[in-house]
């Protein structure tokens, strides 16, 4: 059934925490079991082999006191032997990942959105990091995974005439990107130092609507966003002031078009941009009613979205497209074989994921006014 903003009559795409839940206890959780019980067999195999090494840590202690000449040798042979005995585990924990991203992440994307795809390998290319002007530097080195892209539609609730609207184009992977400076030290030895740029999810969307010139909004602490020296004067950066005393303290704004930047940036725009950027809106993180409630939680706190999205994000809009940068703490639906496969680990996927749908919703980009004529 669909869900629908009565103040708007604009379908709600994003998922609820509630719908995961039954969506997990009548879809996911019987595949879930089923690969918590291939990794605790991965780890038992694990221990196994590590009780074979123990006799030769020990022997390795022991040379440290009585026979320190040999001691280089035995540590290399026993890292030579780690290598040996645990190279059949790395390969049951690719295999493992393998099938979460699979099997478990591509459900999960499928029971968000049906017309969204999801491709681990495939990523954001570097040239719409570039294209967004967020930042002072351009990357020279970029990564990422866990690509996925689709549309969300808009339509009026009873209303056959406008059910043709055009749909946002979303897509939206994780992204790590720096900038490497070579230098030689005092030695003349060439050496690297690496810049980080960024590290989080990377959203790029069809804002439905042609506007001149670029506004870009980033942390207020952040003054070097949109700072790239531009060839002409028409091309030229500004900071924009605006009413909204929040926004302002939040958020810097930077703009080569005062006009076109305040009217995207709308007091109700401006608004929803300021609550989704708000953790908050996940709730107050839970309090531990035992210790062991509290390890569990510990293990599993960087799945919680009030951890993973406290970082005041970027925006950027150009060209008809909406960038939008979300730094997060963590490497997304990737697999840590000493962590059970847990229903919170998979309601961390699907906040990971769900944000964008969130972004789609509080952004309202399918709104008539923002529709290309």
């Amino acid at each position: 059934m669909k869900k629908w903003n009565e103040a708007y009559q604009l379908e709600r795409f994003a998922k609820t925490d509630e719908e995961f839940d039954t969506y997990f206890n009548e879809e996911l959780k019987q595949d879930v079991e089923r690969l918590e019980s291939e990794r605790k067999k991965a780890i038992g195999l694990t221990k196994k082999q590590a009780m074979k090494l123990l006799p030769l840590v020990a022997v390795l202690i022991l040379s440290y006191f009585f026979w320190p000449y040999i001691i280089g040798y035995l540590f290399f042979g026993i890292l030579f032997i780690s290598t040996f005995l645990f190279k059949g585990i790395e390969k049951k924990r690719r295999k493992l990942e393998k099938k979460i991203k699979e099997e478990l992440v591509t459900d999960i994307v499928k029971f968000i959105n049906r017309r969204f795809s999801y491709s681990p390998r495939k990523y954001i290319p570097q040239e719409d990091f570039i294209d967004s002007n967020v930042f002072e530097t351009n990357p020279n080195r970029y990564f990422g995974d866990d690509f996925i892209k689709g549309s969300v539609g808009s339509s009026v609730k009873g209303d056959q005439a406008r059910n043709n609207q055009p749909k946002t184009e979303l897509s939206f992977s994780e992204i790590r990107a720096f900038h490497a400076v070579p230098f030689k030290d005092r030695n003349g030895k060439k050496k690297q130092r690496i810049q980080p740029l960024f590290k989080g999810l990377f959203f790029v969307a069809d804002f439905n609507k042609d506007f001149e010139g670029i506004t870009i909004i980033g942390p207020k602490k952040d003054r070097t966003i949109a700072k790239k020296v531009k060839t002409e004067e028409r091309d030229k950066l500004e900071e924009v002031e605006l009413e909204d005393i929040d926004f302002m303290d939040k958020f810097l704004v930077r703009t080569t078009d005062q006009i076109t930047a305040r009217y995207i940036l709308t007091p109700n725009f401006m608004n929803r941009m300021l609550s989704f950027t708000t953790v908050e809106r996940f709730g107050e993180i839970p309090k531990p009613t035992s210790l062991k409630e509290a390890w569990h939680m510990g293990v599993n706190a960087k799945h919680l979205p009030q951890v993973n999205f406290a970082n005041t994000p970027y925006f950027s809009f150009k060209d008809g497209k909406m960038y939008f940068f979300l730094p997060t703490e963590k490497n997304h639906f990737e697999l840590n074989m000493y962590v059970p496969i847990t229903k919170e680990v998979m309601k961390g996927y699907f906040h990971d994921i769900n944000i964008a749908l969130e972004l789609v919703d509080e952004l309202n980009l399918n709104l008539r006014i923002w529709n290309k004529v």
